[in-house]
C-alpha cells in the first residue's frame, strides 16, 4: 500500500499532526492554496490564485504567518534593498506592478518592519467564510500594500479593510490579541505541515490532494497568463 506522510488538524489540541496516509484520514480532492499577504511573490501570483478558486475544484486558502519574531526583517537592514532587486523580475514575470507608493514608503523606508502577524490575524478572521471571502480581503490588503505603501503594522487600516469586507466592528476589534494570534498560528501551523509533505520551503505554495497523493502544482506556469487556468483540477501539472 503506498504511503506518504499528510497532515491533518487534531481536533483536541487544534493543531497539525502529520501521520502516514494509512493513518491519516483524507478529504476529497481539492486544491490548498498557502500564502501570505505580505510576500511579494504572493502578490505576484495574486492573478492566478483568483483563477485557481474559480476552478471547479474544492479550494481551502490558508495563510502563513511568515514575517515574525526574528523573521520579521527590517527593511533599512538589506531586506528593502533585497525586495527592490527582486521586482524587476517578478514584474516581468507576473505583470504585476509594484507602485512607487510601496518603493518609497516601504521598500526604502528607515523604520518600516515586514511583520505578519496582522495580516494573518485578520486572514484567521474571516477564514472560516471560505476562500472567495479570505482572498478578497487579501486582494484589498494588497492593493493598500503594494499600492498604496501601507505599512504591514497599521492596525487600523486592516480593521478598516475588514469592516469594508463586511465584518462586525465588534469582531474586528479581536485583531491584535492573544487569542486571535493563536488562531492565526493554527492555520500557518497547519499550512506548514502541508508544505513539509511535500518538501516546499517557500509561499506561494499550491497543492492538490486526492484521496491517495498530494502533490505540488505548478502555479508558476500560468504568471501572466492566469485565463489560461484550467477548470478541471486534473489538468494541472505538479512540480
Amino acid at each position: 500500500m503506498l504511503q506518504f506522510t499528510l497532515p491533518y488538524v487534531d481536533e483536541s489540541s487544534g493543531l497539525p499532526v502529520v501521520r502516514t496516509r494509512q493513518e491519516a484520514p483524507m478529504p476529497d480532492e481539492k486544491l490548498i492554496v498557502i500564502y501570505d499577504t505580505f510576500c511579494g511573490w504572493c502578490y505576484g501570483a495574486s492573478p492566478v490564485f483568483d483563477a485557481l478558486i474559480e476552478t471547479d475544484a474544492e479550494v481551502e486558502v490558508l495563510h502563513r504567518y511568515l514575517f515574525q519574531g526574528a523573521s520579521a526583517p527590517k527593511m533599512s537592514e538589506g531586506k528593502g534593498a533585497q525586495i527592490l532587486q527582486t521586482i524587476p523580475h517578478v514584474q516581468a514575470l507576473t505583470g504585476q506592478v509594484f507602485s512607487e507608493a510601496f518603493k518609497s514608503k516601504i521598500a526604502l523606508s528607515e523604520t518600516e518592519i515586514l511583520e505578519s502577524g496582522l495580516s494573518a490575524q485578520a486572514a484567521a478572521l474571516i477564514h472560516d467564510q471560505g476562500p472567495q471571502k479570505e482572498f478578497a480581503l487579501r486582494r484589498r490588503l494588497e492593493n493598500l500594500h503594494f499600492g498604496e505603501g501601507m505599512s504591514s503594522s497599521n492596525r487600523q487600516a486592516i480593521v478598516d479593510a475588514l469592516i469594508a469586507e463586511g465584518v462586525p466592528a465588534d469582531q474586528v476589534e479581536r485583531v491584535g490579541t492573544p487569542e486571535l494570534a493563536a488562531e492565526a498560528a493554527k492555520i500557518s501551523a497547519q499550512a506548514q505541515a502541508w508544505m513539509s509533505a511535500v518538501g516546499s520551503r517557500g509561499v506561494p505554495t499550491v497543492l492538490r490532494v486526492t484521496d491517495d497523493d498530494v502533490t505540488q502544482v505548478d502555479h508558476q506556469s500560468f504568471y501572466g497568463r492566469a485565463k489560461a487556468v484550467p477548470s478541471n483540477p486534473k489538468e494541472l501539472e505538479t512540480v
